[in-house]
């Protein structure tokens, strides 16, 4: 995952999400920069010229733009750089941009910035930078002649909060396979590719390839690699879901003295949960954990004069407990063990089914009785707690 970066040069700010800029003082139609290529595999001995591209703000804010051109290119009357971060694997003529592969394997950033100098007195100067990791095989080890890159996965969709691993497969003029990467795995010992996600708020990828859903939407990963001087580039199509987890607290209100749920409703995906084999493969269904939450900013210093019925623990009542199935595992963090459906709280204080007390504690996410529901049929799900009357409510898709 590369990212474009602001040098301190000029009172102007850049904001990166993954490898998207999403906001700049509008100054001039300077806005980002790429090298080209995004990443490099050469022999030792090889060589390899790079180039700095400016772009304007066209794509600003837009979804499933183009992440390895974000803009229109733009002429900048300005001066470009390059360095590398190890020079003893690769050198880089810090004008022209020529690469120079050493006698060491490795792999190095090769940074490129690009410099706007201003055409009148007072304007600022803005310096942006993008870098190209290269990598250098072994002595003796030739770099292998790419004709297609493909990115693959295991499945084309995502639930918000989940993860899923690209595979790369590296190909010959005849359709042979070369080499693969998939997450720490790599046969060929090629560098990586640059990846890119086309809309950052939707899903981002890391630099192995780990594609994590944030929001539902679509998506398109891109990934270009140059090796031994061809470069190739390939997408991957991916849409997000709504999560196949939950988690609803008993919290104090932000406003009055009210103990409400937070949030208040929730949506989750049973039908992604199947494509996941989420919890497992046996049981799969959307799991909502239910828990008392303590923060610093709700403390939830529940004593017998903050509850109506001068007691501090809650109970959760579902309109339909024969929905809320038994969840395949308990929370982190809990000691109640797995296996209850149904309400929360039919039992008293050390059964088996007891109140949700507990505020988390050290690194627990969750306090030691929270328990867990599993929602295995679409639908609209409403719950209570009759300890004060709080109400919520689990949308299943």
């Amino acid at each position: 995952m590369k990212r474009l970066c602001l040098l301190g040069l000029a009172v102007v700010f850049v904001a990166c999400n993954n490898d998207k800029i999403t906001d700049v003082l509008q100054v001039s139609k300077f806005f980002a920069v790429r090298i080209d290529p995004q990443a490099v595999t050469l022999a030792q001995g090889g060589t390899q010229a790079l180039t700095v591209t400016a772009y304007d703000a066209n794509c600003t804010g837009q979804a499933n733009c183009d992440p390895l051109a974000p803009g229109n290119p733009v002429q900048v009357n300005g001066v470009t750089r390059f360095r590398s971060t190890d020079t003893t694997v690769v050198k880089v003529d810090s004008i022209t941009g020529m690469l120079a592969a050493q006698a060491k394997a490795g792999t190095a950033n090769i940074i490129g910035t690009l410099q706007n100098i201003p055409g009148a007195t007072g304007l600022p100067s803005v310096t942006l930078a993008d870098t190209t990791p290269v990598t250098v095989l072994a002595a003796g080890a030739a770099a292998p002649a790419i004709a297609g890159m493909t990115l693959t996965a295991s499945r084309s969709t995502n639930g918000a909060g989940s993860t899923d691993t690209l595979t790369i497969n590296y190909t010959d003029a005849g359709g042979a396979t070369v080499a693969t990467q998939r997450a720490t795995t790599n046969t060929g010992g090629l560098g990586r590719p640059a990846f890119f996600s086309s809309d950052p708020s939707v899903a981002t990828v890391g630099t192995t390839g780990i594609i994590n859903g944030v929001k539902p939407g679509t998506a398109t990963i891109s990934a270009s690699n140059t090796v031994a001087g061809v470069t190739k580039t390939a997408t991957f199509p991916i849409t997000i879901t709504d999560p196949v987890t939950a988690t609803i607290t008993i919290t104090t209100a932000t406003s009055g003295t009210g103990i409400i749920f937070f949030p208040g409703s929730v949506t989750v995906s049973a039908t992604q949960a199947v494509v996941e084999h989420r919890p497992n493969a046996t049981t799969p269904g959307a799991v909502v954990t239910f828990t008392v939450l303590g923060t610093s900013l709700f403390p939830n210093t529940f004593t017998t004069t903050t509850t109506p019925n001068s007691t501090d623990c809650f109970n959760v009542t579902f309109a339909n407990p024969g929905a809320a199935g038994a969840a395949p595992t308990a929370p982190p963090g809990s000691t109640i063990p797995a296996g209850n459906s149904g309400n929360i709280g039919t039992g008293g204080a050390g059964s088996t089914n007891p109140r949700l007390c507990s505020v988390p504690t050290g690194n627990n996410a969750v306090g030691k009785d929270a328990q867990s529901r599993l929602f295995t049929t679409p639908g609209t799900y409403t719950f209570t707690s009759t300890t004060n009357g709080a109400t919520g409510t689990i949308i299943v898709k």
